[in-house]
């Protein structure tokens, strides 16, 4: 399995039992996933944590809950001072803290940091998106990519499509993301695919009119959706103006029209009377990978992919934790 992985910190107001400590770390991660690699933390400068926790006690907790190594605190001096203390007063055995330290200096040495801790930079290309990183990401993305809605378009037995649109929406106006999805299907599908681009910079006035009457004329419409989450306000609705377009859409084209979302589940209660509704994960930035998930979109349009994903969120009666359409 992977050497590490961040899982989240302590979220109540007190400290855990023993039995709490054990079922966070050991019963899930090492003894039931075989987890033997580090623990991390997330950044624990965030406000959301420093603020309900306190700076120090918030990384005692964290130790206390499993993990191995505590990143950014807010006050690396008052948090090293708090985990001593924590050590000395019994909150944290001492053997606690060595199987961590063993832990780190064991991967450290497989590393071979103990005898030279800089990179090789000629060397990045076949440690980095090397073939087996990105095997191993395809392999992630197709078997998490989800199909909420599927009105019978849905294993396509013939895939070759003679006139086809796609039209993206994003929330960011300099998002790159969707010109490379753009791409990538011209790549695979078919050359002279109408693309229409909303929310770029400078979009032209014309665009969705123009996307209403090509999508008249078309086999097939795909709508892709970059519109994330609006973190701790919504769940990252649709503009009203885009929304009301895109189910213009629909309605030309309903039995033909595929929406892939990226990164955004909650977009399916919108756009639901679509012929088919599918999502990947990761919502762009630093801490998603979104574009992957177009080859495996592409791979389910061409008949080369069964969905297998699960929804991993709640996002309504209709569509909950653990939907996901098989075939």
């Amino acid at each position: 399995m992977s050497e590490h992985i961040a899982i989240p910190s302590v979220t109540d107001g007190s400290d855990l039992p023993a039995s709490v400590e054990k079922k966070l770390a050991s019963d899930w991660l090492r003894d039931r996933l075989g987890f033997e690699g580090i623990l991390t933390t997330d950044d624990m400068w965030y406000e959301k944590v420093t603020e309900r926790f306190g700076p120090v006690r918030a990384c005692i907790m964290a130790v206390q809950a499993g993990h191995d190594a505590v990143l950014k605190p807010a006050d690396a001096a008052a948090v090293i001072e708090g985990l001593t203390a924590a050590i000395e007063a019994g909150e944290i055995p001492e053997e606690r803290i060595d199987r961590s330290v063993r832990r780190i200096l064991y991967w450290k040495a497989r590393l071979n940091l103990h005898r030279n801790r800089f990179v090789d930079l000629e060397k990045i290309p076949s440690v980095v998106r090397c073939p087996e990183h990105l095997d191993l990401l395809n392999t992630i993305a197709d078997s998490s990519l989800t199909l909420l809605v599927n009105r019978g378009f849905f294993p396509v037995e013939d895939a070759r499509f003679e006139k086809i649109i796609h039209v993206s929406v994003q929330k960011k106006p300099a998002d790159p993301n969707p010109g490379v999805v753009a791409s990538r299907l011209d790549e695979a599908l078919a050359d002279g695919i109408d693309h229409f681009m909303l929310g770029v910079e400078d979009e032209d006035p014309e665009t969705k009119s123009r996307a209403l009457a090509a999508a008249a004329a078309a086999d097939l419409v795909i709508l892709s959706l970059f519109n994330q989450r609006t973190t701790y306000v919504d769940n990252g609705p649709l503009p009203q103006d885009d929304l009301d377009f895109l189910l213009q859409l629909i309605e030309k084209k309903p039995e033909a029209t595929v929406v892939m979302s990226y990164g955004n589940p909650y977009l399916v209660e919108s756009l639901k009377t679509a012929a088919a509704f599918a999502v990947g994960y990761g919502e762009g930035g630093f801490y998603g990978n979104q574009t992957v998930y177009a080859d495996s979109f592409i791979r389910l349009l061409l008949n080369r992919l069964s969905p297998r994903g699960r929804l991993p969120v709640r996002v309504s009666d209709e569509f909950p934790m653990g939907a996901g359409i098989t075939y």
